[in-house]
């Protein structure tokens, strides 16, 4: 299914229609999960119509291959996608050391400004212990794969307090689902799935 899903994109016009930031010092992995429907066959006989919907899944794998046919490049495996803290998507290996910056082709936005808060900051040390509500969008632009879909962001994060050198290690995992509409294989389709950020770093206050 994987395979047919991904030549089906390559040789396909996939136009998805119509922001997320994770606090600073997190870097995340981006995973995301999307069916793209589609209507594959209709018809007309004895005074029945009939209709079928195909379906096209998306995966972190495939967005991975995908941005390497536009780079000219096959990235080894264990090679991740990924989130900076400030919203820069980029390639990296299986150790996540940075390997390119593709937010050209892939960009994220964090709607923050106006979130929903459930939980405890501690503003004098980092302190952290919540679950924040955000808009996001995720936007492809791929020769093969260009738009939009959003959804609503819940972010856990849970931050300790400085320890006695000061060190403090962030975690943080986001869920968002997601949806749009545009154009698959030339004809209108619908797009729902998740995105997921996941991430652990340490660092020094």
């Amino acid at each position: 299914m994987k395979s047919n899903s991904l030549k089906f994109l390559l040789s396909a016009g996939l136009f998805l229609l119509p922001a997320m930031s994770l606090q600073a010092g997190l870097n995340a992995t981006l995973q995301v999960d999307i069916n793209c429907y589609f209507q594959a066959k209709t018809g007309i006989s004895g005074g029945v119509e009939s209709g079928q919907v195909g379906v096209v899944r998306l995966d972190s794998k495939q967005l991975l291959t995908l941005i390497g046919k536009e780079k000219g490049i096959k990235f080894a495996n264990g090679t991740l996608l990924m989130v900076s803290d400030d919203a820069v998507v980029f390639v990296a290996d299986a150790q996540g050391n940075s390997i390119m910056d593709v937010s050209n082709l892939v960009k994220i936005v964090f709607r923050k400004g106006h979130e929903l808060l459930h939980g405890k900051v501690n503003l004098t040390n980092g302190k952290e212990d919540s679950r924040t509500y955000y808009p996001i969008s995720l936007t492809f632009n791929l020769t093969t794969l260009k738009g939009s879909l959003d959804g609503i962001g819940i972010e856990d994060r849970l931050t300790t307090a400085p320890d006695g050198d000061g060190v403090q290690i962030i975690r943080g995992n986001t869920d968002c689902s997601v949806n749009g509409k545009g154009l698959v294989n030339g004809g209108s389709g619908f797009y729902e799935g998740t995105i997921n950020l996941k991430g652990r770093n340490a660092s020094v206050q």
